[in-house]
């Protein structure tokens, strides 16, 4: 089974499977086209010297055919010869053919004579009957040496060793497969810079460039993107501290605390946005200082949630660790953020911890919401993805939230990952590995 997928997998191979059924196929009829010419031509230029080299046997033999004759015979040829009459036989070798395969030969000119041919394994055998005298002549069959069995190996080992050139051959000119295959898993996995270099000029070279190409597009066009998103955050930031401020100047009511909340709602959404952006240019710069984990996830707590339902329970000894604290903040934040946020006011308290593993520390928080269902938890981190595709505002925000933590995570060389439970609820957990101050 593995072979054959293999096969599948490999054009290489497939393609020289194709050749040997080829080869093969032509071998065969050529050999089949062969028989039927050298047949045609045995029948139409060869019977002349059969009936030849008969009528010199039936002659030398003499009619009946008499034993002191066909001592004469094998002398002179290199043949075998049994006479058989109603008083005596003689026979020039001890072994004898079968027989079982004559057949009347319709080309015999003696009519007080029978006779009979038959060709077994490259052995000729002829039987002449007259009367009650019988003659068999035969030649000595072709005999299997060491000289046919190495040729025959050598052939098998000629054989194979072309097809391992023609595989080396072909293995060579699809090469670029592999290479095209490894750039394009980097481009998609979103190294816009990842190139396929064109070393030759064919057409998987032709396939090459317009892969490159493809990519100069994509890497211009999210270039641009980025841009643009940079520049209207930007300049959004400027109307938005206006009418933070206006708001601020009126009255307390109602309408003015719905105003603030939505206010806030977009200077978050504006810091997010050109955060992310920042994160995912290709000189993104962390100001790490050596600070430990506790310390962040406490600070988040009594900025953000003094009051939140959690149930804490923080690693002694935590190792300080090289992390820039702002980002690092913004992770725990968003975290729980999330977790509180899908948490019924019925449900056990969201639990917040960390630990020390070796080489990482990890902070996890596990929540007793609705949960998550599976097939959305892998596109959980992708930017503006919405579990609720209503993307209503008690749902969720606009789905920076994780996306953004992903980037930081990653940008510390830590893992993030989400386990979720329809029902149970869903924990998150981010691991950061210890960096000597």
């Amino acid at each position: 089974m593995k072979l054959l997928n293999k096969i599948r997998h490999s054009l290489s191979l497939r393609l020289l499977l194709l050749f040997v059924a080829a080869a093969i196929v032509l071998c065969v009829g050529f050999q089949v086209m062969m028989g039927y010419a050298i047949s045609s031509h045995m029948k139409e230029k060869g019977a002349p010297h059969l009936n030849q080299y008969l009528h010199y046997l039936q002659q030398n033999l003499g009619s009946p055919p008499s034993i002191e004759n066909a001592k004469q015979l094998v002398t002179e040829l290199p043949i075998n010869i049994q006479i058989t009459t109603a008083t005596e036989s003689w026979s020039s070798s001890d072994t004898l053919p079968t027989l079982d395969d004559l057949y009347v030969y319709q080309g015999n000119e003696v009519s007080d004579q029978e006779v009979k041919l038959g060709f077994d394994r490259g052995q000729t055998k002829v039987q002449i009957t007259e009367g009650d005298t019988t003659a068999t002549l035969w030649t000595s069959p072709h005999e299997k040496n060491g000289k046919h069995g190495k040729g025959f190996l050598a052939g098998i080992f000629f054989l194979l060793l072309i097809l391992a050139i023609l595989y080396w051959f072909i293995r060579r000119l699809f090469r670029p497969i592999q290479t095209i295959q490894k750039s394009v898993r980097q481009i998609g996995a979103g190294d816009l810079s990842a190139r396929i270099p064109t070393l030759r000029n064919d057409e998987l070279g032709e396939l090459s460039g317009s892969i490159n190409l493809m990519a100069d597009d994509i890497e211009r066009m999210l270039e641009a993107k980025r841009e643009l998103l940079l520049a209207i955050s930007h300049e959004l930031r400027s109307p938005l501290t206006r009418a933070k401020v206006s708001t601020a100047l009126l009255d307390n009511s109602p309408n003015q605390a719905n105003i603030a909340r939505d206010l806030r709602e977009m200077e978050n959404l504006i810091s997010e946005l050109i955060e992310a952006e920042r994160l995912n240019g290709p000189h993104q710069q962390l100001q790490k200082v050596s600070v430990s984990l506790n310390e962040i996830v406490m600070s988040v707590v009594d900025d953000y949630f003094p009051e939140a339902d959690l149930e804490i329970d923080l690693a002694e000894e935590l190792p300080d660790q090289n992390m820039d604290p702002i980002r690092m903040r913004l992770v725990v934040r968003n975290i729980l953020e999330n977790a509180l946020k899908h948490q019924p006011e019925e449900a056990e308290a969201v639990q917040l911890s960390t630990q020390a593993l070796g080489e990482t520390t990890l902070l996890q928080v596990q929540d007793h919401g609705v949960g998550i269902a599976q097939q959305h938890i892998p596109h959980l981190t992708e930017a503006f993805y919405r579990v609720d595709v209503s993307r209503q505002r008690k749902t969720g925000g606009v789905g920076l939230g994780l996306y953004l933590v992903k980037r930081i995570v990653e940008a510390h060389k830590g893992q993030l990952t989400i386990n979720s439970k329809e029902g149970v609820g869903t924990m998150v957990s981010v691991h950061v590995p210890v960096i000597a101050s």
